[in-house]
């Protein structure tokens, strides 16, 4: 799904990415890689292939957009050192030819020299936007601050009593919220204003509500 946000030409990926093809950019939000593994070892049941499947999905996602830079927006990881981390280390390995960037998150606390030993770099700014993990109290004038961390969703109303919840990329007046790229993370209901664009991912489509 194309759209301008902010006089930026952005791209919604079906995957809840964000690719801003004239900078040659792919932004992504709230991976939580790990919390499979945190899950698990509290008791509750998920397959073990669970904690893999969000890595592959990453390295599809960057081998179809093909841009040489890839910025996340926060909570790369679930808190702990984990098994992800020596994965995802070999992934970005294997992609020499891109560069990597974070903005650190509430979840991202671990100490700065695994991240540097990934050559993870640090990302405030691109062009006119403000790259955050929470949202802005105060929106600096003449920028638009895209974040996440809130996880956004709508519920839709079916027939009847039917509603579900569905992940959404949400677009105010002065703040864009990502979706959450990672599984397991819930979904919050945002309200729309007037004004505010919504977009839902569902069935491998973006889709304006």
């Amino acid at each position: 799904m194309h759209t301008y946000i902010a006089n930026e030409h952005m791209i919604l990926r079906s995957e809840k990415a964000i690719h801003m093809p004239d900078h040659d950019v792919l932004i992504v939000s709230d991976l939580h890689f790990g919390k499979v593994e945190h899950f698990r070892k509290n008791g509750i049941a998920l397959p073990p292939t669970a904690a893999r499947k969000g890595i592959e999905k990453l390295y599809e996602l960057i081998q179809a957009v093909d841009a040489r830079r890839v910025i996340f927006l926060g909570d790369l990881f679930h808190s702990d050192y984990n098994n992800a981390w020596p994965a995802f280390k070999d992934m970005i390995a294997s992609l020499p030819d891109y560069k990597f960037e974070l903005v650190l998150g509430n979840h991202d606390i671990l100490e700065t020299s695994l991240y540097s030993g990934m050559n993870l770099t640090y990302c405030i700014e691109l062009n006119n936007l403000i790259l955050t993990h929470e949202p802005m109290d105060v929106i600096v004038e003449g920028k638009y601050n895209l974040c996440g961390h809130i996880h956004p969703g709508v519920r839709l109303s079916g027939k009847g009593r039917q509603s579900v919840k569905i992940p959404c990329f949400y677009f105010g007046k002065e703040m864009g919220i990502m979706p959450a790229f990672g599984t397991f993370t819930g979904t919050h209901v945002l309200k729309p204003m007037e004004g505010d664009k919504v977009f839902v991912v569902q069935d491998k489509m973006v889709i304006e509500v």
